[in-house]
């Protein structure tokens, strides 16, 4: 039985939209190979974008993560797409995810990359769509400890003494750094190859220096590209002030690595690191908590700095204020490595597996 004509121009459309899809995936990738830099440099949309799951539908429906895959990936990596506004409407979201139009603001030469973008006006007015900006975080490929990470989750207290963290969260974090790719993102920050127009501040000494920078937590932050820096001070974002310190030294993984020796460092972190944010912002001390994490999100020593009602990452069981980690490393060089910490997990990450392995969660 013949087709109509209508029936082959649709098919015809079809076939030509996906060939035209296949080469516009295979040409970002191939710009990413030639340019030295990944393939998430090159997104314009998510048309190459295969939702697969909701992972979290979070804050009222502001922020909205998938876990999917993009049409140049390897076979059996994974991304995750995370959409930010105020606010989302999931309802629709999924299936309309290849027409919102994107444009890139950092990425960091590896698997992470930020973008704003905006529903198309064509959608917009003429489907009934919202009309919503939407910042656009993307993770490809998607390593599984990130993917657990991003689903809801139970979690759970642990309890670490220094016996347990020598043989099993020591061990944990060399499974997880050994390779360097966990890590290789950060390297290119350092380094000012990727977001050097996020610096606000840096030592480049290998042992006691560091960069200060915009955390990209910290969403509302003017547009580095467009807003010149004089105007960032007193800017309505201020309040949601997030910016992170990450140390040149290599040695340091987390909190039970410092020393005495270190403590001079620590000091210009919290100085430098203050004095810049008020002079940039117009923020002062007596306005900012300033603090580090156990357990850390990745293994390299950083400081966060946040406004006092920024309240993201300072929960007890996390956060240790960095005037107490002076302290107490001035009166016992080793009172980190030693002592007896508590921290909370999500269930399904490894190093709880762990924990419960060795009879200790």
């Amino acid at each position: 039985m013949e087709r109509s004509s209508p029936d082959l121009q649709a098919a015809a459309a079809g076939v030509l939209l996906a060939i035209g899809v296949a080469v516009a995936c295979w040409a970002i990738a191939r710009r990413g190979r030639k340019s030295g830099t990944s393939p998430l440099a090159g997104i314009r949309s998510l048309r190459g974008f295969e939702p697969e799951e909701v992972l979290k539908d979070e804050d009222d429906g502001r922020v909205v993560t998938f876990l999917g895959r993009f049409a140049w990936q390897k076979e059996g990596e994974v991304a995750l797409v995370k959409l930010i506004a105020k606010p989302l409407s999931l309802s629709g979201l999924k299936d309309n995810l290849s027409r919102l139009s994107v444009r890139l603001k950092s990425e960091s030469g590896a698997e992470y990359a930020f973008y704003n973008c905006s529903m198309s006006l064509w959608h917009t007015f003429l489907r009934g769509l919202e009309g919503n900006s939407y910042s656009l975080e993307v993770v490809a490929p998607a390593s599984e400890r990130t993917v657990n990470r991003n689903r809801p989750v139970t979690t759970a207290m642990l309890t670490e003494t220094a016996e347990m963290h020598a043989s099993v969260t020591g061990p944990h974090m060399d499974r997880i750094v050994g390779d360097g790719k966990s890590l290789s993102w950060l390297f290119n920050v350092l380094s000012k190859d990727k977001e050097a127009e996020r610096v606000l501040y840096e030592d480049e000494d290998p042992e006691h220096g560091f960069l200060l920078n915009i955390d990209t937590k910290w969403r509302t932050h003017p547009d580095i590209s467009t807003v010149p820096r004089h105007e960032w001070e007193g800017h309505p974002s201020v309040g949601e002030l997030y910016c992170l310190a990450i140390s040149h030294q290599r040695g340091i993984r987390t909190l039970r690595d410092l020393r005495a020796k270190h403590v001079p460092m620590l000091k210009e972190i919290y100085g430098r690191g203050v004095e810049t944010i008020e002079a940039v912002y117009g923020v002062p001390e007596d306005q900012l908590r300033v603090f580090v994490h156990y357990m850390p999100q990745f293994f390299h020593f950083h400081v966060h700095f946040t406004r006092l009602h920024n309240t993201i990452g300072v929960e007890a069981e996390r956060a240790h204020l960095l005037v107490d980690i002076i302290q107490n490393l001035e009166r016992d060089s080793y009172f980190y490595e030693t002592r007896t910490m508590q921290f909370r997990v999500r269930e399904n990450d490894a190093l709880h597996t762990a924990f419960k392995n060795a009879g200790e969660a």
